[in-house]
Order: C-alpha cells, then structure tokens, then sequence
C-alpha cells in the first residue's frame, strides 16, 4: 500500500513520518534457515525478507551492527498482512500497531508479533523458521 493511501485510511502520522518505500529480499529456506547477505541491510533499519513458500513475509530489524530481530508480519488480531517503516508495523485492516520489537502500540491485536531467532554468521544474517 503507498504512503498516500495509508494517510487516507486514519491517523498514521508516526508512520507517515517515516513513511518510504521498504526494501525486498528475496530468498528460499534451506534446512529451515533464510540467508540474507548482511550487504543488503546497508544503511537500512529494516528489510522484508520474502520466502516464496511462506504465507506471511518477515521484517528483519537491525537493532546494531551484529543484532537483529527478525518478526512476523502478520496482524495477532486477524491475521491480516502488515505493512512495515521504519515506524513500526501497521494493520490496514482494523488499525492494529506494532513497534519494531513486535510489541502492539494500538490495539485491537494484544498479542505481540511472533519472532524468529536470527544469528550472524560471517556476513550472514541467518532467520530460524
């Protein structure tokens, strides 16, 4: 969804303020595992990392240079997609927020996001599915 259709649909300025286009990885899991090459954070504070073979994408959070959080970015309320900034997660759905760490900022989710275990490995990232 773009940032103007986002403002069109309530009172998302906290998202809109850092509202940009996020960027896409696109991987496969091997032995239950998504490499991303740590060259494709760069600069950023996150990435959606895509598993062709899974139903939700996963937001990949660098919260410092060897520690990341890797999260679900399906909605705990009804399992809606979520959209991702550097703001947070947002449900257009029904309006349920998450800050980066998966935890709900507005409900009508209660239940933080699920998250994955990430290593680094070399110049890996590795997610745990």
């Amino acid at each position: 969804m773009s940032c103007g259709m986002m403002a069109a649909g309530g009172s998302l300025l906290s998202l809109l303020s850092s509202c940009k286009s996020t960027s896409i990885f696109k991987t496969e899991a091997v032995n239950h595992l998504l490499t991303v090459p740590l060259s494709a954070m760069n600069d950023k504070k996150i990435l959606i990392v895509r598993n062709a073979s899974a139903e939700y994408d996963i937001l990949l959070v660098k919260k410092s240079d060897n520690l990341f959080t890797a999260l679900e970015m399906k909605c705990t309320h009804r399992a809606n997609p979520l959209n991702a900034s550097d703001g947070g997660l947002y449900c257009t759905l029904h309006g349920s927020r998450f800050d980066l760490d998966g935890n709900v900022v507005a409900e009508p989710a209660t239940q933080p996001l699920k998250k994955y275990p990430v290593i680094v490995n070399n110049s890996l990232i590795q997610i745990s599915i």
